[in-house]
């Protein structure tokens, strides 16, 4: 079963915010995809895609991600140890990943770890306390 798949009338980047509609539903095959009335779907079932469309290829990768307010002026990247930090329009991304990219491939586990997300936090804020060098 997939309850992730949005749909909307057009699609997001070119509808105006105050047409944008989003809907969720519990798919089963990809055959109840027919029953939709809206033209556009934007599929956003992540690892449930495996599932939905027998995929067996879609591996998950378990991650933790922190969001914090976002800024503007932030418009870069920061790749440091196994820590990802990335500046986006809605908000900042930090990412640990301890042991490096291969850091939860193939580990199913969608349990949310706080622990991780504050402890990238922490990490990223250390990054910045450091004096710069000479």
């Amino acid at each position: 079963m997939c309850s992730a798949l949005r749909t909307s009338p057009l699609p997001t980047a070119c509808s105006p915010p105050a047409q944008r509609r989003f809907h969720t539903r519990e798919f089963h095959s990809p055959g109840d995809l027919a029953s939709l009335p809206q033209s556009v779907l934007i599929n956003c079932t992540g690892y449930g895609a495996r599932q939905l469309w027998s995929d067996e290829s879609i591996v998950p990768v378990r991650s933790q991600i922190a969001w914090l307010t976002p800024q503007p002026e932030i418009n870069y990247g920061i790749y440091f140890g196994d820590l990802i930090v990335l500046g986006r329009r809605e908000g900042i991304v930090v990412q640990p990943s301890p042991g490096g990219e291969n850091f939860g491939w193939n580990d199913d586990n969608e349990e949310p770890d706080f622990a991780a997300a504050e402890q990238g936090v922490r990490d990223v804020a250390a990054i910045y306390r450091r004096p710069p060098r000479p």
